[in-house]
């Protein structure tokens, strides 16, 4: 009886430090849950400056295009406005 009463006891002064180390593992575990939650709002934050950066170029490339092609079609108009004159001049001689 003495030897199933020392078990016990036995038994009963480690669920204190189970409880404890149960704790300890849940709190790194939250604690891990955390970081990973952090590590993904920060790959998200930086995504999201790049496609902002990234928008801001092709923004600027579409509006330099246009610029492009509109003196391209002024520089035409005015290639093919001085082949007139020049056609005109050549058909007097």
């Amino acid at each position: 009886m003495v030897k199933i009463k020392e078990k016990v006891m036995k038994k009963d002064s480690l669920n204190p430090v189970l409880q404890v180390l149960q704790i300890l593992v849940l709190a790194i575990g939250l604690a891990g849950v955390f970081i990973r939650l952090g590590e993904s709002q920060a790959k998200i934050e930086y995504n999201h400056s790049e496609l902002t950066e990234l928008k801001e170029i092709a923004r600027d490339l579409v509006g330099s295009q246009l610029e492009f092609a509109a003196t391209d079609a002024r520089l035409e108009e005015r290639i093919e406005g001085l082949r007139i004159r020049l056609d005109s001049l050549e058909s007097r001689r």
